[in-house]
């Protein structure tokens, strides 16, 4: 277990290094190359848009083919190949029809390593954590690292050094083990749209959505925004270690947390406080200017509950959302 302890661990750590280079500071390449804030919204937007299909793809080829590691093997092989291609600093075409077909192989990497990752854990499934947080550990050493080696270095150099981390996964791809290291198991196909008929998985991946698009404009613009305020690269690279090292934390206490909590809670949890931000942050002249119409919202709850609502403990008070329950009149109380 040692041994597959580090070949896992080790690519976690540079998979996650990569993200460590390219999260942070590909935006600032781009507008070091010149293109306009849409069009480096659009060139951050074609990763994440492929991500929402092509994984299911490749999974299904995972499956059917049945040999995950020499998929993943193909994929980190042609990477960097593709990668390299930006190099040739060409027009905002060029280099998004590079993400484009670079994105399409590089969306389904992660997937796979994971399952792969878990089929090779087994039983030891509970160590997962201790094997992911080296991912953490490798993004945290890049970014900050390469906050400061761009302060003497420009951000152009940027793209030779994702192809020297692409060439390194490929490597830490290489130590992975194969797919007749895997315990044995009955390949069963699963079929993603049976899946989209469970209520929980709909309301699983409506949290996901409403996470990814809070997060769309500070992945493709904070680094711009800290730089344009006047600060440094290296802080940009703390800034964004800073939330890392907290998701180290998080890992390394999530078995006892799961202990005491169960994955609900911890969802409401998290939920609950990013809304609690989200509200703290907004002006409140806005409450005040829309309180009619959140009154209004309300109202119209209360009388939804009285005809759709939950009864419970012989009252009917709540509006079932899925993964959690709404009480209207506590709403009205605010």
């Amino acid at each position: 277990m040692t041994s597959l302890f580090g070949r896992l661990s080790n690519f976690y750590f540079w998979y996650f290094a990569f993200v460590g280079a390219f999260a942070p500071f590909f935006s600032l390449y781009l507008q070091r190359r010149g293109f306009a804030p849409l069009e480096i919204a659009v060139l951050l937007g074609i990763s994440p848009t492929l991500r929402i299909l092509v994984p299911f793809f490749w999974a299904w080829l995972a499956d059917h083919w049945g040999h995950k590691y020499k998929l993943l093997r193909i994929f980190a092989f042609i990477s960097p190949v593709l990668f390299a291609f930006m190099i040739a600093k060409g027009s905002f075409s060029s280099v998004a029809g590079v993400l484009i077909i670079w994105g399409l192989l590089w969306s389904g990497i992660l997937p796979i390593a994971e399952a792969l990752c878990v089929e090779a854990l087994g039983e030891e499934i509970s160590i997962y954590g201790r094997v992911r947080v080296w991912g953490s550990i490798g993004f945290i050493l890049v970014v900050v690292s390469g906050g400061y080696l761009f302060e003497w270095l420009d951000v152009l150099y940027l793209d030779w050094i994702i192809c020297a981390l692409l060439v390194i996964i490929l490597g830490a791809v290489l130590m992975l083990p194969r797919d007749n290291e895997l315990s044995a198991r009955p390949n069963e196909v699963a079929q993603p749209i049976f899946f989209l008929k469970d209520q929980r998985i709909i309301a699983l991946m409506v949290c996901f959505f409403i996470m990814q698009f809070a997060h769309g404009a500070y992945n493709a613009f904070f680094s711009i925004f800290v730089v344009d305020l006047g600060h440094s690269k290296s802080t940009v690279g703390w800034l964004w270690a800073i939330a890392v090292i907290a998701e180290i934390f998080i890992f390394l206490w999530m078995p006892r947390l799961f202990k005491r909590f169960s994955i609900n809670d911890f969802f409401l949890f998290c939920f609950s406080l990013g809304l609690f931000f989200l509200v703290a942050l907004i002006n409140i002249k806005f409450w005040y200017r829309f309180s009619y119409v959140f009154y209004l919202i309300i109202i119209a709850l209360l009388i939804y509950v009285d005809f759709f609502g939950l009864s419970a403990l012989g009252a009917k008070r709540w509006i079932n959302f899925y993964f959690f329950n709404i009480q209207p009149s506590e709403l009205m109380k605010v």
